[in-house]
């Protein structure tokens, strides 16, 4: 579990210590983050959706326990920045950050170690996959939804419907949907391509989320870290857990279900947020706070999922 979470942090405290140096200024944090948003996260989304396998009999019910339970989470979200007296721009910022977990990266790396040894192994990780797949496709759709309110224009309706038709992320994953469920394989100096931008997606935006956090003062935003660390590395799995038996959920897809959930606050929440003008030092700290959770969160569904 370390060994997964702890070079996450390594990269943020380095893109600290860069921002502290000027190295990487706001400017370059910027260009950085648009590099992310619309190159690097789309392949790595469009190749992890293409290479999943096909999914067990329970995957949709999978996927429905999840989408029920993040809407109630981003609704905890914003409640919970009413109470905090949050301004508004920070609000979809926290809603965001209480939901949007690091499914590629900590959760899909934690369930195939954990589905070692089964003889159902290939069925669970195929539905993980295609799990995470629409959860992430989902993700994106409630981010613009939730940032778009924090910043309410003439027609906020057409607002979000074209930044959800027009987002990179949701156009990536949906796009490798087909080639998972047909079987399609990718040429291999596509696959390749893909692979090497794909890679570079997280440890990039964690350096941006470090160099953010240089030059931000997120004292008087405690609160709303804490607030949302707690509600995606706490509250959501402990309502997946209470929730999964009215969907059929158990076993391995419990498993699936607890730690998808379970998983802190993905790097995307703050590229999107910062993509879209929303509160980065929230954003980042939250990513920081929920990942130092995830220590404690993931063993816990790991635990009540055996």
């Amino acid at each position: 579990m370390i060994s997964i979470l702890a070079p996450i942090l390594l990269l943020v405290v380095l893109g600290v210590f860069l921002g502290r140096l000027r190295f990487l200024g706001p400017e370059f944090s910027g260009d950085l983050n648009k590099l992310v948003f619309w190159v690097a996260l789309p392949a790595l989304l469009f190749r992890s959706v293409a290479h999943a396998g096909h999914p067990g009999p329970k995957t949709f019910s999978l996927v429905a326990l999840l989408v029920v339970a993040t809407v109630v989470a981003a609704a905890t979200g914003w409640a919970a920045c009413a109470l905090l007296k949050l301004p508004r721009a920070s609000r979809g910022t926290l809603s965001q950050s209480a939901f949007r977990g690091n499914l590629a990266y900590i959760g899909i790396p934690v369930l195939a170690y954990s589905f070692d040894g089964l003889p159902e192994k290939s069925a669970a990780f195929g539905t993980a996959v295609i799990a995470m797949a629409f959860l992430m496709a989902f993700f994106n759709v409630l981010a613009v939804v939730v940032l778009s309110v924090g910043h309410p224009s003439e027609n906020p309706v057409r607002a979000a419907l074209v930044s959800i038709f027009s987002n990179p992320l949701l156009l990536a994953g949906m796009a490798g949907v087909p080639l998972a469920l047909t079987r399609t394989a990718l040429p291999l100096f596509l696959d390749r391509a893909l692979e090497s931008l794909g890679s570079a997606a997280v440890p990039i935006a964690l350096l941006c989320i470090g160099g953010s956090l240089a030059h931000s003062k997120i004292g008087d935003k405690a609160g709303g870290i804490l607030a949302a660390a707690a509600l995606k590395t706490l509250f959501l799995p402990a309502l997946v857990f209470f929730c999964a038996p009215c969907f059929g959920i158990g076993g391995t897809d419990l498993r699936t279900a607890l730690v998808l959930s379970a998983c802190p606050t993905a790097a995307a929440a703050f590229v999107m947020a910062r993509q879209m003008k929303g509160d980065v030092s929230l954003a980042g700290g939250s990513i920081v706070a929920s990942t130092l959770f995830a220590s404690v969160s993931i063993p816990l569904a790991l635990f009540f999922s055996r």
